[in-house]
């Protein structure tokens, strides 16, 4: 007879194997007799050295950390390393990165930047992070800290939080000069480690085989020409998952979706569970469990079960129906989704990256309409995510200014002006140029100074490292102020901080929001009101308690997971989806 040995060295028989697969009550679906393995994010860590300050650094006592970037100096030959760490213009940083599961190798990340404990430093502004290394810090056995090979590089230009974004998520919203971001600095070296790992009753190359092909007929895609697929069976107990580009954006979906397909089916047995799918759509309860088996069954029948779910009178059941047929391209998900987007925050995220990804011109049709609405986050997210579905998208791509930011200017019926703190540096102006009404001398930075005159013009002036004074006179409007920046040697961070001084005294005719984007932590289980998610103060927290300083290790990304629970919450996960 015919006999395999399974990985345990338990010997399996080929005719049992077929009495299973034959077996009605068997299991079907593959997270019945698999799990997820690699769907949390990732963290990486480092120190890293901030130059360019304007005597604002300081020393670093003698520590661990000292010793570290004194050998992290010397190994890229620069003499005299002792003095360069202790001058006014240097300081030692703290860096966090964090990489959701389905980031891959060469994308772009935020880097989270904090002032380490050890250096005396008094401001961060105007710092510049060298370029560094990136790694994934664990612990071993009695408690050692280790750290991995290389896995990603950091650099450029910090950008400290200003006061009104911090105000966003903290009460007391104080500017703290010691902790910023580094939009878009780091470059991920690390591969992908999403894999299915399938129980050990059902560990056999048969099983592995049913799945891989069950999954790859449901998720490919065409890239450079060539057909790819996104599962690859390594052994008879793990499937290697690759992402699938659709769902870059909601890993949790990717993973609940990949998770509901069935395997080794009949077309009976399909056609059964289509009808019990249509009975657990009815309910708020199982509502989204039925979704993602119907979107990955993919078959008209499925889809006309979710479209039939759209007039059910519960928000709850119309959204997920919604939401699975906007990764199937189908144009009635479209009202719906844009509906939701308007009135319930707790969908509008994932409402927005459904009109994203769904590839109907009418979806980008509604996320044109939804720039007209009056709410700043429904305005800022129907920008990002029309960004996302096309950068060249003449509406979005805006203007640079200088080598540092860029402007965009979307006409809309109800003014504002949108500060990116994540990902872009980049200012987003709605409605036209908008005028500024500054009635006394404003100071953004200890370096930067914005000047009403009596002509009604407007004075900007900014010092030099070298002393020397750069100022022009501008015309009172938004449009002037951000243009000048680079004439008076000003990057992304005097721009942002100069809007937010103006906002502080309303001292603008359009309100000025920092990066309102609706989160998709409502739908996973995080607060209403949303949380920061891509570089967020708050969401430094993990920072605080697990660095390179503290010895405390870093999540590895390897351990299981669950795909239900994976969300981009604060208090989980300070990073969002490449882009």
């Amino acid at each position: 007879r015919n006999c395999d040995w399974s990985s345990d060295g338990v010997l399996f028989r080929s005719e049992e194997f077929a009495e299973k697969l034959a077996d009605p009550d068997r299991f079907r679906l593959i997270h019945e007799v698999a799990r997820v393995s690699g769907s949390s994010f990732r963290r990486y860590e480092s120190l890293g050295l901030i130059t360019n300050l304007p005597g604002t650094g300081g020393l670093v006592r003698p520590s661990p950390q000292r010793d570290m970037m004194l050998e992290e100096i010397r190994r890229n030959d620069v003499f005299e390393a002792e003095a360069l760490l202790d001058s006014p213009t240097t300081a030692v940083a703290k860096l966090s990165v964090y990489a959701n599961p389905c980031d891959e190798k060469g994308d772009r990340l935020d880097v989270l930047v904090e002032c380490s404990s050890e250096c005396d430093a008094k401001d961060l502004r105007e710092g510049y992070l060298m370029e560094s290394h990136l790694f994934e810090y664990f612990t071993v056995q009695n408690k050692q800290l280790r750290k991995s090979n290389e896995k990603g590089i950091a650099s450029g230009d910090i950008l400290i939080y200003p006061a009104s974004y911090n105000a966003t998520y903290d009460k007391e919203g104080k500017l703290n000069p010691l902790r910023g971001v580094v939009l878009n600095g780091a470059r991920l070296k690390d591969d992908l480690r999403l894999a299915i790992i399938v129980n050990n009753d059902y560990r056999h190359v048969s099983w592995i085989k049913a799945m891989e092909v069950a999954i790859n007929r449901r998720f490919y895609y065409q890239e450079g020409g060539k057909q790819r697929t996104v599962a690859v069976a390594k052994n008879d107990y793990e499937i290697q998952l690759g992402p699938f580009p659709k769902y870059q954006l909601d890993p949790a979906h990717y993973l609940g979706t990949v998770m509901s397909i069935g395997f080794g089916e009949s077309q009976g047995q399909v056609a059964e569970r289509v009808r019990g799918c249509q009975r657990m759509l009815g309910s708020p309860d199982t509502a989204r469990k039925a979704a993602w088996e119907l979107e990955a069954i993919g078959t008209p029948e499925a889809t006309e079960v979710l479209n039939l779910a759209l007039a059910n009178h519960d928000d709850e059941i119309r959204f997920y129906a919604a939401y699975s047929l906007a990764y199937l391209d189908r144009p009635e998900s479209v009202p719906i989704l844009q509906n939701l987007a308007k009135y319930q925050p707790k969908y509008r995220a994932h409402c927005l990256i459904g009109l994203c990804i769904n590839d109907h011109p009418s979806a980008r049709t509604a996320l044109e309409g939804l720039l007209q609405e009056p709410e700043s986050e429904v305005r800022y997210g129907a920008y990002h995510y029309l960004r996302q579905r096309d950068p060249r998208n003449p509406m979005v791509v805006g203007e640079p200014i200088g080598e540092s930011f860029r402007c965009v200017q979307i006409p809309t019926t109800n003014p504002g002006i949108f500060v990116s703190m994540e990902r872009r540096p980049e200012i987003v102006l709605m409605g036209g140029n908008q005028q500024l009404q500054i009635p006394k001398q404003l100071e953004p930075t200890p370096w930067l100074r914005i000047t009403p005159l009596s002509s009604g013009l407007i004075r900007v002036a900014k010092r030099a490292m070298t002393g020397e004074i750069n100022q022009t006179i501008i015309t009172a409007d938004i449009i002037s102020l951000i243009k000048v920046m680079p004439a008076i040697g000003g990057n992304y961070g005097d721009i942002v901080h100069a809007l937010d001084a103006v906002s502080q005294i309303n001292g603008c005719s359009a309100p000025i929001a920092f990066h309102p984007l609706p989160r998709t932590s409502r739908l996973y289980g995080g607060p209403v009101d949303g949380g920061p998610v891509d570089g967020a103060p708050v969401e430094a927290e993990p920072v605080d308690g697990g660095t390179v300083e503290e010895s405390t290790p870093a999540d590895d990304g390897s351990t299981t997971g669950s795909f239900e629970n994976w969300s981009d919450q604060s208090k989980d996960r300070p990073r969002t989806t490449s882009s």
